[in-house]
């Protein structure tokens, strides 16, 4: 059924788009354009910042060559492939275990000139790092004036492995540990977490372990997918095949000296998907079994004990983290009082391009709430 919607869309879109764009402009304004989808508990917190934060008010026009969830996501890598490249100041953390993670700075001597300017820690994608997120980096450092810092989990980026274990969700204690360091380094700066993808799953994780003593000021998570013992069986066909194949590349190929020798090698490196792979990563990842690594890493298990204000972003056409994985956990927003869902029909996965240029609609909204969360905590302080 979801390749025969696809199929449709995609034939609504190059029919009308080619040969007779009035039609094309009047189904997009009337059928694409769209108002944000919110989704909160009202109460005192809520209902202060929430309606002043205009973005969420106003219609989101998808990007009009490419509203369609894969020509989307394809113009989004399009758009990164060939951004300004900047320049990443790295920082390399050795583990007590013997593990090894790093920090990509960007305008860290702004921080360093002036030890209060809020710094975004951004936990990336399940495969990236920080040169995966440059424009987002850089939109976020422009307009907020902050310094951002990707935490580079294990094994990701140019960081040598040196313990044999991944884990693609990433480690809350690892991150509480790149935490720790950021805040030993500038202990008078205000943090905000940032997740994206499957950075948002480690976001969530680290919120709802450490509740109240939550290190970030607020946080918001992009294209999040809940229970992940339930999403990745849910993952387009397509995408499923498509991101085995990177994670086998990108872990197992490009580790295979220390990694090969270890017990579940062999059935991580014949998974066909990424339910497959994810769903035997225990082996690699030091746990004794499957239930014991969902366990200690599904976000969904602690969602329940994030404290601190929290947005979420979703598409309802993504692809990745689709709109049941969404539906099933509305719940969350009527029990987290600091919580908001941000939904769209349009977006894919992690894109929200918008308009004639393909800016990015979250880039913008990742700002805004920022912007607006250092705004209140600077008047309640």
């Amino acid at each position: 059924m979801g390749i025969e919607m696809d199929s449709l869309d995609l034939l609504v879109y190059f029919v009308l788009f080619l040969y007779f764009p009035g039609l094309y402009l009047f189904y997009y304004l009337k059928e694409i354009s769209e108002y944000p989808s919110l989704h909160y508990q009202s109460n005192p917190w809520n209902d202060v910042w929430i309606p002043s934060l205009a973005r969420l008010h106003r219609v989101y026009r998808p990007f009009f060559f490419a509203y369609n969830r894969h020509l989307m996501i394809f113009a989004y890598l399009w758009k990164e492939r060939f951004s300004r490249r900047i320049a990443f100041q790295e920082e390399i953390l050795q583990m007590k275990d013997g593990g090894t993670v790093g920090l990509s700075w960007y305008g860290l001597e702004n921080a360093e000139a002036f030890p209060e300017t809020p710094i975004v820690v951004v936990l990336h994608t399940i495969t990236g790092d920080a040169e995966d997120l440059r424009l987002t980096v850089s939109r976020i450092r422009e307009r907020l004036n902050a310094t951002v810092v990707v935490c580079i989990r294990r094994g990701h980026g140019n960081l040598p492995l040196t313990k044999p274990s991944i884990n693609t969700m990433g480690s809350t204690l690892d991150l509480q540990e790149q935490i720790k360091h950021i805040r030993n380094k500038f202990p008078k700066a205000p943090l905000l977490g940032l997740g994206i993808s499957a950075g948002s799953g480690l976001l969530a994780r680290y919120l709802g372990e450490s509740g109240k003593k939550c290190a970030f000021s607020a946080a918001m998570a992009i294209s999040p997918a809940y229970d992940i013992e339930k999403a990745f069986p849910r993952v387009h066909p397509t995408y499923s095949r498509l991101m085995a194949l990177r994670l086998r590349q990108y872990f197992l190929k490009r580790h295979e000296t220390i990694l090969k020798d270890k017990y579940g090698f062999g059935i991580l490196d014949s998974a066909k998907t990424i339910h497959e792979f994810q769903d035997n990563l225990y082996h690699i990842a030091d746990h004794p079994d499957r239930n014991s690594y969902y366990r200690d890493h599904n976000p969904i298990h602690v969602i329940g004990e994030v404290d601190v204000p929290l947005l979420i972003l979703n598409a309802e056409d993504d692809p990745v983290c689709v709109k049941e994985n969404v539906e099933e956990n509305l719940h969350w927003f009527d029990r987290l009082p600091k919580t908001i869902l941000v939904k769209l029909k349009r977006g894919s996965h992690i894109a929200f391009l918008e308009g004639l240029s393909a800016k990015s609609w979250s880039d913008e909204l990742i700002c805004d709430y920022f912007e607006r969360m250092l705004e209140l905590f600077d008047e309640r302080f």
